[in-house]
């Protein structure tokens, strides 16, 4: 073999040549597999919560849609949501109404979504 070709070898071509050393790659795998673990535990977590949100938001739209009210809503307008004594649910426009129990305010959205705003 010529100088020249055995320089471009990736392995030593004679006893005297350097020894080969591979990398620890069970080091790596377990440190980045760990790492990748805990990244995608997170993100399951958070796709749970986002979850649990619009679900969440879902059974409080089924909620409202499910309530009387004699009123076309208006985007951006804060309505109440009441339940009388027979169980079923009443949407007002009138806040702090004694005459049935509250149960929550919500706003009405430009994609025909009912929004949670009590806490605000």
């Amino acid at each position: 073999m010529t100088g020249l070709k055995k320089a471009l070898l990736p392995y030593g071509t004679t006893s005297s040549s350097p020894s080969i050393v591979l990398p620890d790659t069970a080091l790596f795998l377990s440190e980045r597999g760990s790492l990748t673990k805990n990244y995608f535990d997170n993100a399951v977590e958070l796709l749970n919560r986002e979850y649990e949100a619009i679900k969440s938001l879902a059974l409080l739209n089924e909620l409202v849609y499910k309530a009387s009210y004699n009123f076309v809503p208006r985007v951006g307008q804060r309505y109440h949501l009441y339940k009388k004594a027979d169980d079923s649910y009443l949407l007002s426009m009138i806040e702090n109404w004694t005459a049935y129990e509250f149960v929550v305010s919500v706003e009405f959205t430009a994609d025909s979504v009912w929004k949670d705003v009590s806490s605000f």
